[in-house]
C-alpha cells in the first residue's frame, strides 16, 4: 500500500483532497494492491509448477515410479493447479458501492495478513518443489518430498478458505 501511495501522480494527490473521493480512492488502491499480491502469489506457484513439469516432462525419470506414486504425482499437480486457479480468481480486496456484502477495513487488514502468509507459503512451496525435483524418483526421499509438497498445498488451500470467509462476511 505504501508503494502505491508513493507512486501516485500529482493529480491523484490533489484529487485526493476532494471530500468523498479520498475514501473511494483508498478502497480502489487497496483493491489494486490486493490484485498485485494475488498475482505475485500465482506467479510464485506457477514457477513451482513449472519446475515440476520440466522435471517430469520426459518419461525417463518416470520409469522407476510405481503406479501409486504416479497417481500421487498427478494428484499433486492437480491440487497445485486448483490452488493457482483459486487465488487467480479470488474475490477482490474491496466490495464496490453496490455489492451486497461490504468489506470493512478490519477485514481488509485481516485479508492483508492472510495475503502475506500466502506469499510466504508460496515461497516455501517453491523451495519444497526445488528439493523434490532433486530427489531420485520413486525413492523414500522422493515420497517424503512429495508428502511435504502436498502438505504445503493443503496449507495454502486452507489460507484461501479463510480469505474467502473474510470476504463473504462469515468471519469477524
Amino acid at each position: 500500500m505504501e508503494r502505491i501511495h508513493e507512486e501516485r501522480s500529482l493529480l491523484e494527490r490533489i484529487v485526493g483532497y476532494i471530500p468523498g473521493y479520498r475514501g473511494y480512492k483508498e478502497k480502489e488502491l487497496r483493491r489494486e494492491s490486493d490484485r498485485l499480491v494475488r498475482m505475485d502469489v500465482v506467479n510464485r506457484l506457477k514457477a513451482a509448477k513449472d519446475l515440476l513439469r520440466k522435471r517430469f516432462a520426459s518419461p525417463v525419470p518416470l520409469q522407476r515410479i510405481s503406479s501409486e506414486d504416479m497417481w500421487m504425482l498427478d494428484s499433486l499437480m492437480s491440487r497445485l493447479d486448483r490452488i493457482i486457479q483459486r487465488i487467480d480468481r479470488a474475490v477482490a480486496g474491496y466490495a464496490g458501492m453496490f455489492d451486497a456484502i461490504k468489506v470493512k477495513e478490519d477485514k481488509l487488514e485481516a485479508a492483508l495478513q492472510l495475503d502475506l502468509s500466502l506469499i510466504e507459503r508460496a515461497d516455501s512451496l517453491k523451495a519444497s518443489a526445488e528439493e523434490f525435483v532433486k530427489a531420485a524418483p520413486g525413492g523414500d526421499e522422493w515420497r517424503r518430498c512429495m508428502d511435504n509438497l502436498l502438505s504445503r498445498i493443503e496449507e495454502i488451500d486452507n489460507l484461501i478458505d479463510k480469505r474467502v470467509e473474510i470476504f463473504r462476511g462469515l468471519t469477524g
